[in-house]
């Protein structure tokens, strides 16, 4: 039999009967609990009810289930998307480790086991090799887009999983092509080596989104805890998958495929699953165009996004993550028209001192910005000491530019009637030139917008007190701003 505690009562009492392993809660009257075991015996402190004593509950295998798998105070203590997305995860995962024992298979066949002419130190060399490449290709790779994994971790953790199952092929294709083997089995270590780190940090990263409760190391330990009981599961039906394809050559491709390819699949849905609260440049670039062009969220008078009022522009009408993150671009580096520097140092920004004295005529107080679209480049250099919501802005000042080198802004948009004479002065600039009167009206309208555009976000539940813009680390200072 196990007791519960009743809260609220003798504290003697009521903590033996939490040793005894009784399930805390109060406990509903009556001879037995709604839809558990009868009551066997209750414990009074006085006149309170300390605990009851019950007979077996059902459903214990499921508690403890849920004790070892998932983290303390589950569904409460995590994102409302960590369910689907570990479910998602957790059948990509099992499809890896099957597609990766298939491929093991191959790989030792490429290096000679089984080959009574295959030599010891050319399988070990080849190791060293391999092991070489590895090494250079993670300190290579971690140098390249280290800073950046933060800022676009939806695609970063999309993008190991595609290089997973590329190196998984040219390991399986090694022993099929001898003299080109060494070369694919070098090629796959060096993916997987890319895979590691990307999925690594990425994995870090989304456990941050996931914890709610500055519970990051319970969920980053149940999330192993989890990933171990799938591999032991493939584990067991490997040993069964790799004795069926023996003597079967046609059907290891069949099987590989259909492994791949729910991988994939498995990968998709799970990174679509996820609802980041945080700014990165996609998802804030999906949020201004809705602002700026309208959208389900306006549509809907704001039923689900968050409205505030914009002077010389109507309405603006922010979506909210829910209708964002399945927007968003899930390969690193698709749909931008412009290169973003934003945090960049002042010489790649301007080339002397009279485009200087443009940029700061033309920029706002807390920043300047240089738009150059024959170069395919928008930059902001940031003054040292502005507030902390500046990169919000300054990005989001220039996407706006970006949208407005795109498609016409509908008329009907909530802010057309301010932004498509901004438009069509920006498209009347002469090429090769940096449109620097057009820069100064957009400060001008941002500097009314922009703010509002940060209430709207604050508003529709996008977490505007830290962000993940991928802003570089050069400050700027000058004397005085001038006033537009």
């Amino acid at each position: 039999m196990s007791p519960a505690a009743v809260p609220g009562k003798g504290s003697e009492a009521a903590g033996a009967a939490g040793g005894l392993g009784g399930d805390p809660g109060q406990v509903p009257a009556g001879p037995a609990a709604a839809g558990g075991s009868p009551t066997l015996c209750r414990e009074l402190w006085g006149s309170h009810e300390a605990a009851r004593y019950r007979g077996e509950e059902r459903g214990r295998l499921r508690r403890v289930v849920q004790r070892v798998l998932l983290p303390q105070g589950f569904p409460e203590s995590v994102s409302s998307d960590y369910l689907g997305y570990q479910l998602w995860d957790a059948l990509q995962a099992l499809c890896s480790s099957l597609a990766g024992a298939v491929a093991a298979r191959s790989v030792l066949q490429a290096v000679g086991v089984g080959d009574t002419n295959a030599s010891v130190t050319g399988a070990a060399l080849g190791w060293l090799l391999r092991d070489g490449v590895g090494m250079v290709t993670r300190i290579s790779f971690t140098w390249w887009q280290g800073s950046r994994l933060d800022c676009e971790a939806k695609q970063w953790r999309l993008a190991a999983d595609v290089m997973n199952d590329v190196a998984l092929v040219l390991e399986m294709l090694a022993p099929h092509w001898p003299p080109a083997g060494p070369a694919f089995l070098t090629l796959a270590t060096a993916a997987k080596c890319v895979v590691g780190v990307a999925g690594g940090a990425t994995r870090a990263s989304l456990v941050v989104h996931q914890a709610q409760r500055d519970n990051v190391a319970d969920v980053a330990a149940k999330d192993g805890s989890q990933e171990t009981l799938v591999n032991g599961v493939g584990l067991i039906l490997a040993l069964l998958l790799l004795p069926l394809l023996d003597g079967r050559p046609w059907v290891t491709p069949w099987a590989v495929s259909l492994l791949l390819a729910t991988h994939l699949l498995a990968n998709v849905r799970a990174v679509r699953s996820l609802r980041l609260r945080s700014l990165n440049r996609p998802r804030l670039r999906l949020a201004l165009r809705r602002a700026c062009r309208g959208g389900a969220s306006a549509g809907r008078g704001g039923a689900n996004g968050a409205g505030v009022s914009a002077k010389g522009g109507g309405a603006l009408w922010v979506p909210t993550p829910a209708e964002v993150n399945p927007e968003e671009p899930l390969l690193p580096g698709f749909s931008t028209r412009l290169t973003l520097h934003l945090g960049a140092p002042l010489h790649r920004l301007v080339q002397s001192e009279a485009e200087f004295k443009k940029a700061l005529e033309c920029g706002t107080e807390n920043y300047i910005i240089v738009l150059r679209p024959s170069e395919g480049w928008v930059g902001v250099g940031l003054r040292g000491g502005a507030p902390p919501d500046t990169p919000i802005l300054a990005a989001a000042h220039a996407l706006l530019l970006e949208e407005l080198l795109g498609p016409p802004v509908p008329q009907g948009a909530p802010l057309a009637p301010a932004l498509r004479p901004l438009q069509a002065r920006l498209r009347r600039c002469p090429p090769g030139s940096v449109p620097w009167g057009a820069l100064a009206e957009s400060s001008r309208l941002w500097g009314q917008l922009g703010p509002r555009l940060l209430q709207g976000l604050a508003a529709a539940g996008w977490d505007t007190r830290r962000h993940l813009l991928a802003l570089d680390q050069w400050q700027l200072e000058w004397d005085k701003p001038r006033p537009l």
